[in-house]
């Protein structure tokens, strides 16, 4: 009854627009939540129904957080794969900022410290 529970309340869960995608990292959170609920419950030292209720607790909560993480990660990247030229923009602007900065600092006489007006 209890892996029905977690079935239903994960089944909605989703990352990626392909299901072959989606079948194989919903399988890796789901091996990485079990890992994580065995080892609390073991570390716990709670066994029969008390350990089994407070494993699919745990794995409930890990599957959530670790499904989160990766969804954040993934679309950060897929953004970051999309908008590859403003990102690499950006970079060099803020690089050229900091060494003028940089400079400006060490040296009291550079033009950089003059006043426009």
């Amino acid at each position: 009854m209890k892996k029905f529970i977690f079935d239903v309340l994960t089944a909605g869960f989703g990352i990626f627009e392909n299901p072959i995608y989606d079948y194989i990292t919903m399988s890796i959170i789901g091996i990485l939540a079990f890992t994580i609920a065995w080892n609390v419950v073991g570390t716990l030292g709670f066994r029969g129904e008390l350990g089994s209720v407070t494993h699919w607790i745990v794995r409930i909560f890990a599957f959530i957080a670790i499904w989160f993480i990766f969804g954040i990660i993934i679309k950060i990247v897929f953004f970051c794969i999309e908008n590859w030229i403003n990102i690499l923009v950006i970079g060099i602007l803020i690089i050229i900022f900091s060494i003028l900065k940089y400079i400006s600092s060490n040296n009291k006489n550079s033009i950089l410290n003059k006043k426009i007006l």
